[in-house]
């Protein structure tokens, strides 16, 4: 009799272990099925906001480039002409009204330039804030946006007057902000074919030709707009040839002024491709 109950007992505890095992592996795959839903959603939103962003950077560029379309179309006439340089205004050019017009409409003082690359997505407002990292995720609303917005470099002078004027932007695989730049060291063509930046300010618009083209480590300071002497620029003028992909007959001097556009190659988080250009004209 009392190995009968004995036995009872042990089947009584066989089948509680088994319980509580299955119990737990019950536990583990409630577990597993709520952290890979939790995970799956966090996801899903990330994706959503990237697109949500990407969308609003889209809206906002194509405003933008409304205002001035019809002003770059007589910029690249007159560019086109071949007559003789002359400094009066043309009355024709509007910049301060067009500038002022999209400040009004964003409510954004920050907003110091347009920049335009014929045949490239680069075409949209240039903003510059109190540092080089507010507008890395904000657009020219002043709202969060992961697209950021372009931007000139905190310590140069919105002019763009200095040897060396820096403007930044994200290379954005939704096509947005500096994600052409990419194609200027990968083809030749893509180089030759879309040589002239066009930085239209409130007062006038500048003409820039490419000259240099590479990709860098930001160990290299090809950031660097202020300037102890002549040969400290000459240097940086010597270093940005030297690293250039693709020759030109281009040759800056220290008398120069140089734009240089800075953006990520989605490679690593050190690195930078970086598009370097020669001030050749203005038009008032």
């Amino acid at each position: 009799m009392l190995s009968l109950i004995n036995n009872m007992k042990w089947r009584c505890f066989k089948t509680m272990k088994k319980k509580k095992g299955n119990n737990l592996l019950l536990y583990i795959a409630i577990i597993a099925v709520v952290g890979f839903g939790a995970a799956f959603a966090y996801q899903a939103y990330l994706y959503y906001i990237w697109w949500s962003d990407g969308q609003s950077a889209q809206e906002n560029t194509a405003i933008v480039q409304d205002i001035f379309e019809e002003q770059l179309q007589i910029v690249s006439e007159l560019i086109s002409e071949e007559s003789e340089e002359n400094d009066e205004p043309n009355p024709l050019l509007n910049f301060t009204a067009l500038l002022n017009e999209v400040r009004e409409l964003t409510g954004n003082p920050d907003i110091v330039a347009y920049i335009h690359i014929s045949d490239t997505n680069v075409s949209n407002a240039v903003l510059q804030g109190h540092d080089n990292s507010y507008y890395l995720n904000r657009d020219m609303f002043g709202n969060f946006n992961s697209n950021g917005s372009i931007f000139l470099d905190y310590l140069n002078s919105s002019d763009f007057s200095d040897p060396n004027t820096v403007i930044y932007g994200h290379n954005m695989n939704n096509g947005t902000m500096f994600h052409n730049l990419r194609y200027y060291i990968r083809d030749r063509q893509f180089f030759e074919d879309n040589s002239i930046i066009k930085i239209i300010t409130d007062y006038e618009v500048l003409i820039y030709e490419i000259f240099s083209v590479f990709s860098t480590r930001i160990d290299f300071n090809y950031i660097q707009v202020e300037f102890d002497s002549p040969e400290e620029f000459e240097y940086l003028i010597r270093e940005f040839n030297r690293r250039s992909i693709f020759s030109t007959d281009i040759n800056p001097t220290v008398d120069d002024r140089i734009l240089t556009l800075s953006t990520c190659t989605n490679v690593d988080n050190d690195t930078r491709i970086v598009v370097v250009s020669k001030l050749v004209e203005r038009l008032y």
